[in-house]
């Protein structure tokens, strides 16, 4: 059994789906502001919408998944594991990248250390299920 990977994982899904609140009905408004400012013009404005819809669902999605990932990796599931390894990688880099680009270690860094978690339940912390090939 896989007690600490289930538990990362868990903890990974959950801060991922109350990401979403925020994100999705304080930071949205906020790119609505920008554009009425003037700050965001141009083809940018209906693009930076779609983003930022398409980001908040997307992060909504993803710690749902995780949710359902969490017991198969407990059980010690390769498939499971397999799925939670590239969404930590997927989470890391863009953390990693996020803070090159804005040069300084902000909230986009929690994106990694949320990878980092998920990759420690996929590899360090994962003891494969004994029935598995």
């Amino acid at each position: 059994m896989n007690k600490i990977s289930y538990y990362l994982v868990l903890v990974v899904g959950i801060i991922a789906c109350l990401s979403f609140i925020p994100h999705a009905f304080m930071g949205y408004p906020a790119v609505l502001e920008h554009i009425q400012k003037g700050e965001i013009n141009g083809a940018a404005t209906n693009g930076m919408q779609m983003i930022w819809l398409y980001s908040s669902i997307m992060m909504l999605l993803s710690g749902i998944w995780m949710l359902f990932l969490a017991k198969p990796v407990k059980n010690g599931d390769n498939k499971s594991r397999t799925q939670v390894l590239l969404l930590g990688i997927g989470l890391s880099i863009f953390g990693v990248l996020c803070t090159y680009i804005s040069g300084q270690v902000d909230g986009m860094f929690s994106f990694t250390i949320e990878g980092v978690l998920l990759l420690l339940a996929s590899t360090i912390f994962f003891k494969r299920a004994d029935n598995e090939q």
